[in-house]
């Protein structure tokens, strides 16, 4: 009979909005006796403030949870390698303080690089040779837009590729292998792929985020260090611009298409960054440059370097370059002065954000 009594009540009272019964309970009903007819009697009581917590507030005073937790960036969720030779700690310890210190959210991890020396590496895979005559067209390209007069040094050539640099190439098709074995075979997850000399400017992620935001879909290799050597083919935002040519690996995104699509194309028969340009020049591949770059190289090109180019002797013996690996073959004075300690501290550590080629049109 009770029963019966109190259901409809109870009914009623749920319906009611939350915000009507915060701090209500319902005492126990107590039959009353008055004129033969049975009431019910309620008791209002203030709930204690933990069980007035635990009941939830309308959905209208909510705040948005979007509104309280801050959106990840960008560079957070995109997996980076340093790519690294294991003899050279020194240099993995220089590129992850200069990292961490101008962009603590990248999330990057050591790759090791193939050692040209050390490691037999097929010519599958990287050739042993290489003519200069598609860079030549772009060094003049650069010549002319730069205002240079030294057209008529430029030179075809057919160049010995050294160990350090058949060594690059292989440690850059090993990172493009690494792209798709954690993108997956349907994943388009790109990665980042740092070389150990690279050095983040001070705009660095301010920068990456407005240029991340502005890229078009069909974007193969995203570059944030490079050399420029032709014109820009289209400015898509003041940030971000579409490339035909550039130099340098020491800074790149790339995507598992460019990657495949790389892959696919071996042998590398060209220092790696003229192989990779020639892809962009060719159109089989969207490259596109942060401008201005956000990743110099820590030294000047070729300066403490573990990688010997066939073509720093293009002018002749070039005796001011300095190699930090002993093991580079070259005379035995080069040699003992590329084992005297460097020093590294201030700025040089981090980079002193500018280099020889650093102005935002390079």
């Amino acid at each position: 009979f009770w029963l019966k009594l109190v259901e409809p009540v109870a009914q009623f009272v749920h319906r009611l909005p939350s915000s009507r019964i915060v701090g209500l309970a319902m005492a126990a009903t107590v039959p009353s006796t008055d004129k033969g007819v049975m009431t019910k009697r309620v008791s209002k009581r203030r709930l204690s403030g933990d069980a007035a917590k635990s009941i939830p507030r309308p959905l209208r005073q909510r705040k948005s949870l979007t509104a309280l937790s801050k959106p990840a960036s960008a560079l957070s969720s995109i997996p980076a390698i340093v790519i690294n030779l294991e003899r050279r700690p020194d240099r993995m310890d220089g590129c992850a303080t200069r990292l961490t210190a101008r962009c603590p959210e990248l999330r990057f991890e050591h790759f090791a690089a193939t050692d040209g020396r050390a490691t037999k590496i097929g010519a599958d895979e990287v050739a042993y040779s290489w003519h200069t005559a598609r860079n030549v067209v772009y060094q003049k390209s650069r010549s002319m837009r730069k205002g240079w007069d030294d057209l008529d040094t430029y030179q075809e050539r057919h160049l010995e590729l050294s160990p350090g640099e058949r060594g690059c190439s292989s440690s850059h098709i090993r990172a493009w292998r690494h792209c798709l074995e954690k993108a997956g075979p349907e994943g388009n997850h790109p990665l980042l792929v740092l070389e150990d000399d690279a050095a983040p400017t001070a705009q660095f992620a301010a920068a990456f985020e407005r240029a991340w935001q502005s890229l078009p879909s069909d974007c193969g290799v995203l570059y944030l260090g490079y050399s420029q050597a032709a014109d820009w083919r289209r400015e898509v935002t003041p940030d971000l611009v579409e490339a035909e040519y550039v130099w340098t690996t020491v800074a790149y995104v790339i995507w598992p298409s460019a990657a495949r699509l790389l892959l696919s194309r071996l042998p590398v028969n060209e220092p790696v960054d003229n192989w990779m340009a020639g892809f962009s020049a060719a159109g089989d591949i969207k490259a596109y440059c942060v401008r201005p770059k956000i990743v110099l190289q820590a030294d000047a090109w070729n300066v403490n370097s573990d990688v010997g180019h066939s073509d720093e002797h293009y002018w002749g013996p070039c005796s001011d370059i300095k190699h930090s690996d002993e093991l580079y073959w070259g005379t035995e004075e080069l040699r003992a002065r590329d084992r005297q300690p460097t020093t590294l501290a201030g700025s040089a550590l981090l980079g002193n954000d500018s280099d020889s080629d650093s102005s935002s049109e390079d």
